[in-house]
């Protein structure tokens, strides 16, 4: 019996791990760039002293190891096999006999959803986890006097270790003693008096600030947002398994051969219906994208980023990254017209105050030279992160401050960084910078970036980029990037005004000596009459005439509009003039 039961759970944990790494590959890497862990005492202390500071401080230790493959699916598919575990212990004290394993998976499941979300912290779980072994520790007692004493005894100390799971611990075990009919049940009921001071004092004491996170599930989500209902679902189950056990306890004849092979075949059914609905509903699919690119722009897989965006695109924040590959690879302007563009917003989307938009715009504004708004932007996704902050930020401040010359405040970050485990090797190599001017200005990124600062102060405006492009390609014409990012900014909202005075500012000068590819076209776009005037920029004679076969099958076809759009994408959609006529 053993055997089967380890190779049962051996199943589970193998079916969890192999449907997690292949659903989830990137999103466990998104998680751990939003939950720093720092492996101090102040730290570690300052988050113990918390309700449920045990459950949290362990789950912030372990999200750190997603950084690396296959960490995070596998220490989610063990915690979520814990509950699984958790669930069968306690639901065989109750009934012994019951082959109903619906009520193991059930919670696991429910749990496995709330994992797909990127604003839910594993310190749920965890918590969750803690709540059931409490609950199985107690059923083991079968004096009951001593069993309710320690019940009453735990549920504060549950708090303390878990937080606001202690609440459900303590609703349980009333239910429990009841259908128990235990004798003087209702002294279980100062375990749940117990557990609302708690959750009181937690509040009236400031160590939480709001009553939701001292009494739900909340608790366990993004403080600065409301979660989905699905974060309610394991905990109504759990005391509903044990309203399930008690009435399957009452079954007093064992069940046949053929009724134990279809109940099983229903459990599985039902299992499945559940996957099937739930996945897609919770499964946050849509940003599986955004979280592949965010990782390869993150380890600087720039090739990577490009092989996913060929073909059609609709999603502006995949055509950030896409056009920050191009940008990081010094091929913005020559090959921006061979994907799929839609727009100014393409390269920069609309700041929204959120952690995820934050650093991507700090990710770009650093690749155009942009230092002030390359550390505005990390701040603010630093400062809206769900943990204790953003490790990829955090390294970025530091950048920005040792460019600025500011060294108390990029030593100050290098500290931080200097207490987790991935990340001292970084800080230890950039403290050879502080206070040194000349180590600063030899380095490739730094030095390049402290000579891109403009020579004046002027207010940087995020949503009036021209400006500030400007000054960084003037203070440093070697940042191709500043002046290819406005000359693109201009194309992707044809705007010709604005690029033609940028040309007839900057061409011939060392801010633009030539002119890129889609440069290029675009001139014979503001002038298709005047080939005296692209003269003037040098165009090369394979563009000219690329854009004379262009033009010959527009006027071949342009009786036939509908079918226009179609043919000249297949010859000729790497092209501005493809573009500026048909997008």
């Amino acid at each position: 019996m053993k055997l089967k039961i380890t190779a049962f759970w051996l199943v589970i944990l193998a079916a969890l791990f192999i449907f997690l790494q292949e659903y989830s590959r990137f999103h466990f890497f998104f998680i751990e760039q939003s939950q720093l862990f720092q492996f101090t005492g102040d730290y570690i202390c300052g988050k113990l002293a918390m309700p449920g500071g045990f459950a949290l401080t362990l789950s912030e230790f372990l999200v750190q190891f997603f950084r690396y493959p296959y960490a995070g699916a596998g220490i989610t598919a063990a915690l979520l096999l814990l509950t699984g575990m958790g669930m069968r212990g306690i639901v065989r004290r109750i009934v012994p006999d019951t082959d109903f394993f619906l009520l193991y998976l059930i919670p696991i499941i429910l749990l496995m959803f709330l994992h797909f979300d990127f604003n839910y912290l594993a310190f749920g779980t965890i918590a969750f986890n803690l709540m059931l072994l409490a609950f199985y520790l107690c059923l083991r007692i079968s004096n009951d006097k001593w069993r309710m004493i320690v019940e009453i005894v735990a549920t504060p100390l549950l708090y303390g270790l878990a937080g606001a799971v202690a609440g459900l611990f303590a609703l349980s075990v009333l239910i429990y003693e009841f259908l128990n009919k235990t004798p003087k049940f209702y002294w279980s009921s100062l375990s749940v008096l117990l557990g609302l001071l708690c959750g009181v004092c937690s509040v009236y004491f400031a160590l939480l600030g709001e009553y939701r996170f001292a009494f739900l599930p909340d608790a366990y989500y993004h403080t600065a947002l409301e979660p989905k209902t699905v974060i309610y679902y394991s905990w109504i189950s759990f005391p509903l398994i044990l309203i399930l056990a008690f009435l399957l306890r009452k079954r007093k004849k064992a069940a046949g051969k053929k009724i134990w092979i279809a109940g099983g075949v229903l459990q599985l059914a039902l299992l499945c219906v559940l996957c099937w609905w739930g996945i897609p509903e919770y499964g946050d699919k849509k940003s599986a994208k955004v979280k592949e690119l965010d990782y390869y722009a993150r380890t600087e897989q720039w090739d990577k980023i490009l092989d996913a965006n060929k073909g059609t695109l609709t999603n502006y924040l995949n055509m950030c990254y896409l056009n920050l590959a191009l940008a990081q690879k010094g091929e913005l302007a020559d090959r921006m017209f061979s994907f799929d563009q839609r727009g100014p917003q393409g390269l920069m989307v609309g700041w929204n105050k959120t952690e995820q938009i934050s650093s991507l715009l700090s990710d770009i504004a650093f690749a155009m030279g942009n230092s002030a708004m390359a550390q505005e932007m990390a701040f603010e996704a630093y400062a809206t992160a769900i943990g204790e902050g953003n490790p990829r930020m955090l390294k970025r401040l530091v950048q920005t401050n040792l460019i600025y010359g500011e060294y108390p405040v990029a030593e100050k970050y290098l500290n931080i960084l200097g207490n987790t485990i991935y990340y001292e090797k970084w800080a230890d190599d950039h403290r050879k910078f502080l206070y040194n001017d000349t180590a600063v200005e030899q380095d490739s990124v730094l030095g390049s970036m402290r000579k891109s600062l403009p020579k004046e102060n002027y207010l940087s405006e995020i949503n009036y980029m021209e400006k500030d492009l400007c000054m960084v390609a003037e203070a440093n014409p070697e940042k191709k990037a500043a002046i290819e990012y406005l000359g693109a900014l201009y194309l992707l909202a044809k705007n010709m005004d604005g690029f033609k005075n940028m040309l007839e500012t900057y061409y011939g000068t060392d801010v633009l000596p030539s002119l890129p590819k889609s440069f290029q076209e675009a001139v014979i776009t503001l002038s298709e009459a005047e080939p005296d005037y692209w003269k003037r920029f040098d165009i090369s004679p394979s563009v000219m005439q690329r854009f004379a076969e262009y033009k010959k099958q527009v006027l071949a076809n342009r009786n036939n509009k509908n079918a226009l759009p179609g043919l000249m994408r297949r010859a000729y959609g790497d092209t501005y003039w493809f573009y500026f006529m048909f997008k």
